[in-house]
């Protein structure tokens, strides 16, 4: 008998929610995808230490007017992805709004993402990674941070490990 295991993927609109997603399950990126209306979802079966999982990831639209539909949704998640865009700082700031959201649900593990590593000079990230940081010493939540590319796939799969760990600890 299938676990099923219910992720939040969440973030403003257009850092790479769908992108990420669509990777991790169909190792597939679409250089055009259009902005996720609402609510959307993909699923992932795995096995873990001989248990059989099916992951539901729900990709939330990051626009403001969707916020709000969230706590509908995350009742019974096991954890969360919040993801911010690596070349757009000011995702990186909102990234508390999402925090706060998620904790309002309870205390579920949350993976942050910052994403398109493919756009950035690693060199360029001190500032951000310090930030990061910060964000992280002060919500217990948040149990890891990676850098990824859905583009070219840099570490999308070592997220999703990040959350199976998680599960088989």
């Amino acid at each position: 008998m299938k676990k099923t295991v219910k992720v939040i993927v969440s973030g403003d609109g257009g850092v790479g929610k769908t992108s990420f997603l669509s990777r991790l399950v169909y190792d597939n990126f679409e250089v055009n995808s259009e902005l996720t209306r609402g609510i959307d979802f993909y699923s992932k079966n795995l096995k873990v230490n001989g248990t059989e999982y099916n992951f539901i990831m729900w990709d939330f639209a990051g626009q403001s007017q969707f916020k709000e539909i969230l706590n509908d949704f995350i009742d019974g998640s096991f954890a969360a992805f919040v993801l911010f865009d690596l070349t757009r700082f000011n995702t990186l700031e909102r990234v508390e709004e999402w925090l706060i959201k998620l904790k309002e649900i309870g205390n579920i593990p949350i993976i942050l993402l910052g994403t398109k590593s493919d756009l950035i000079n690693p060199n360029d990230c001190i500032l951000l990674d310090n930030f990061i940081a910060e964000i992280i010493k002060f919500n217990e939540n948040v149990i890891n941070y990676i850098k990824i590319s859905s583009k070219t796939g840099s570490n999308v799969n070592r997220a999703f490990e990040i959350l199976i760990d998680n599960i088989s600890s």
